[in-house]
């Protein structure tokens, strides 16, 4: 199917075509990574942007073009106009339109802790526009109008979409289908029924977030220019968009316009994404090492159902201290998931004495194991604490018991006292927040919904 024929471009009044300058002027001034961006990779014809009323709001994106409905648009004051189009752009930038579409192709969104959730297009659609409008807020990108979609206590400009797609999915669930209608014989006069939950009292569907409006249209990717979905995702080069995404940034920093927003959603851009699962298990596993292999004896959970592998033999590790930060910031499902995945890279590490630390404030409890499977176990016992964070206790625990670790791995969101001078051994950071560390390696934790 060919979409630009049916995408009648309009042409501008003089008052449309200033306040259209203005607009890019504005753009240029305030957000230069913005309009390097949008003249490299989205720029299309004589303005750059396509103008048409092909649809009811003020813009479009097909991920790599942008269109504009000049009835609407103009409407606006100008920073409130700076403000939709550096929506836009993100909605480039962050690849939304491809990801929609795979998306709606596999009919489901699945979620690195197993979860699977059913894909709803308007419900996606409205989480991606909450991160972006709180990303943009944040970062004082223009001017918001109350009437759009933003809501702190759902989304901030820490979050990603499909994390507060989960959100929704769980605060606004969808209504179960309505029980088929009795059959009958229709009695004389009797107006049809209604169809599909529409056009009866009481049927309209239930709320699918806060309050607000969306102000753009997503479109499927390539529409704009009329491609096929399947060839635009295919068409798509992520490479170039890094290149161009990271000299956007560069300019940007160049010209002393990066609010603190707008710089971590560019390093999050730029950073590779590493399962945090391979990275912990990569770093403990580098500084711990792993147990030799003894093929004289067969592995016993193995053997019994005839398979035949060399069990461990030595130890990979001498101490391991794992730190649970039990402030009340680190919820039970952060810590399951932790200690479940520790367990599992401690059977392969394989350390002879295994200390874990309940701490908050204090230490409250430590448990002594040479068996990383009792992690589990150990975690049934629940985690004692709530009150406030501080690190020492765990660092003067190991001091004072004249421990030599080889790793100390500490859960917690970094918020709290560190000890003053960086301990001599390795520190690993499971981190589910944002937060700096002085010293140590740091791997994000995502963060669980409840």
């Amino acid at each position: 199917m060919s979409y630009l024929p049916t995408i009648d471009e309009v042409e501008l009044t003089k008052d449309q075509l200033a306040k259209w300058e203005d607009t890019r002027v504005a753009l240029s001034w305030n957000c230069p990574a913005f309009t390097h961006i949008f003249i490299n990779l989205c720029s299309h014809g004589k303005h750059g942007a396509i103008f048409a009323r092909a649809m009811p709001n003020a813009a479009a994106t097909d991920g790599t073009r942008i269109m504009i409905n000049p009835d609407v648009f103009f409407k606006y004051d100008l920073q409130e106009r700076l403000f939709i189009m550096a929506h836009e752009i993100c909605h480039c930038m962050f690849n939304h339109l491809i990801q929609l579409e795979k998306w709606n192709v596999t009919g489901k969104v699945v979620y690195p802790d197993g979860v699977k959730l059913p894909f709803d297009m308007q419900r996606m659609n409205v989480a991606l526009d909450l991160v972006i409008n709180a990303i943009l807020v944040n970062a004082k990108v223009g001017k918001f109008n109350k009437e759009w979609l933003y809501d702190t206590t759902i989304a901030t400009h820490m979050d990603v979409g499909i994390d507060i797609y989960r959100k929704l999915w769980q605060q606004f669930p969808p209504p179960p289908p309505p029980p088929p209608p009795p059959k009958r014989p229709k009695r004389p006069g009797e107006g049809e029924p209604c169809k599909d939950g529409q056009g009866g009292p009481g049927n309209e569907p239930p709320p699918i977030g806060p309050k607000g409006k969306s102000f753009d249209d997503h479109m499927k990717p390539g529409e704009i220019e009329g491609k096929e979905p399947h060839q635009a995702v295919q068409e798509h080069n992520q490479p170039e968009w890094d290149t161009h995404i990271a000299a956007a940034a560069n300019l940007q920093r160049l010209q002393g316009k990066m609010p603190a927003g707008l710089e971590r959603m560019f390093q999050e851009m730029l950073t590779p994404k590493v399962d945090w699962r391979d990275k912990i298990k990569a770093l403990m596993v580098r500084k711990m090492g792993s147990g030799s292999y003894n093929w004289q004896k067969p592995d016993r959970r193995l053997i019994v159902r005839d398979i035949y592998t060399p069990s461990r033999s030595g130890y990979g590790a001498g101490t391991v201290v794992v730190g649970v930060d039990t402030s009340g910031s680190i919820g039970p499902k952060e810590v399951d998931m932790f200690m479940a995945e520790v367990s599992g890279i401690l059977e392969e590490v394989k350390p002879k004495e295994l200390h874990i630390c309940w701490c908050d404030a204090a230490l409250h409890r430590t448990d002594i194991c040479d068996n990383p499977g009792d992690l589990n176990e150990i975690r049934a016992k629940g985690a004692p604490g709530g009150g406030g964070t501080s690190f020492k206790p765990v660092f003067n625990y190991i001091e004072d018991n004249d421990l030599r670790p080889d790793a100390l791995v500490y859960l917690t969101d970094g918020y709290g006292d560190f000890p003053e001078r960086k301990p001599s051994y390795d520190v690993i950071w499971g981190s589910v927040s944002l937060e700096k560390f002085p010293w140590g390696e740091v791997v994000m934790i995502p963060k669980q919904a409840t």
